[in-house]
């Protein structure tokens, strides 16, 4: 065990000199000196510890290392004489010796630039062409039907004092099902606004509609003390609801539909209840899987002949 040992204390100080490392102190070399091993015969070979002065391809970044990278290329220059010849042929023997390669295309990642200190959040759906918050370019979010329903100013007490700020609920449809709501908080009405369409957007997803135009059946939803009914309409027959929930309606494309709320009427209550009633819909599509039968006689038995298209 003793030349154990001995032999990682001579690879340490061979590892640490090669680097060229000047914080070894008088005492430290002491530590480190080789004693007397009390066995005569070694027990086994030890493997040497990797030399920590060559480049490492894995652990080490070109990019961090780029001044040792130059300080070896002058070096070599050095040591080969300052020539047109060898001038080109100093970078490869670096390369070569130190074992340092580029990185492939592949395993370069471009991280978006870091907004500067004087350009701001823009404040205004102008300057909104392409966000990575957005995640939509401006020409297709041009074409979404967006409703600011609830702006109102909210006040956050604490022992300092009341901190005022902003609150905006808005909501983002297509008209052909697609639809979703988001919030925002900012200390002005139209970041508020802002924070919460980028919200609304991110919460976008697909409701289904019978016939493009209804809800498949019936439903009571309860969201809190939020109560909810909703029943499908025939043709011609509007949207007979809160106007809150006629808002949303026409930012998802439904033309048919009834409604009463009980208890709480609360706009930011009411949207919520309504997004989850309309998630919580049993599409044919669904009963069928359920039952076991075609769903060509689930639409016959529910819908009759009408062409029910249950995703659309």
């Amino acid at each position: 065990m003793a030349s154990i040992g001995l032999e990682i204390v001579r690879g340490v100080r061979k590892s640490l000199l090669a680097r060229g490392s000047r914080s070894f102190s008088s005492s430290t070399c002491r530590l480190l000196a080789p004693t007397t091993s009390v066995h005569s015969t070694p027990i086994r070979k030890v493997k040497k510890l990797p030399d920590l002065s060559k480049f490492d391809p894995i652990y080490d970044d070109i990019d961090e290392n780029s001044s040792i990278i130059k300080l070896w290329k002058k070096q070599k220059a050095l040591e080969l004489g300052a020539s047109s010849s060898t001038a080109t042929n100093v970078e490869d023997m670096v390369n070569s010796e130190h074992k340092v390669f580029k990185k492939p295309k592949d395993l370069i990642v471009k991280y978006p630039k870091a907004l500067d200190k004087q350009q701001t959040l823009a404040n205004t759906e102008k300057d909104m062409n392409w966000s990575e918050d957005l995640m939509i370019p401006y020409e297709q979010f041009k074409k979404l039907s967006k409703k600011t329903l609830i702006v109102k100013r909210t006040v956050q007490m604490t022992r300092k004092g009341k901190v005022p700020s902003m609150y905006a609920l808005v909501v983002v449809g297509n008209g052909r099902g697609s639809a979703g709501y988001g919030e925002g908080k900012g200390f002005e009405a139209s970041k508020a606004v802002l924070f919460a369409t980028r919200d609304a957007i991110k919460n976008m997803r697909h409701y289904p509609r019978y016939d493009n135009r209804t809800i498949y059946h019936d439903i009571e939803q309860k969201y809190k003390a939020t109560k909810m009914m909703l029943w499908a309409r025939r043709p011609g027959f509007g949207c007979r609801v809160a106007p809150t929930i006629h808002e949303v309606c026409e930012c998802i494309g439904i033309q048919d539909l009834a409604g009463k709320i009980h208890g709480s009427r609360n706009p930011m209550n009411v949207i919520k209840t309504f997004f989850e009633a309309l998630g919580s819909q049993r599409v044919p599509s669904d009963l069928a899987k359920a039952r076991g039968i075609r769903l060509v006689d689930i639409n016959h038995k529910y819908y009759g002949d009408a062409k029910v298209s249950s995703l659309r």
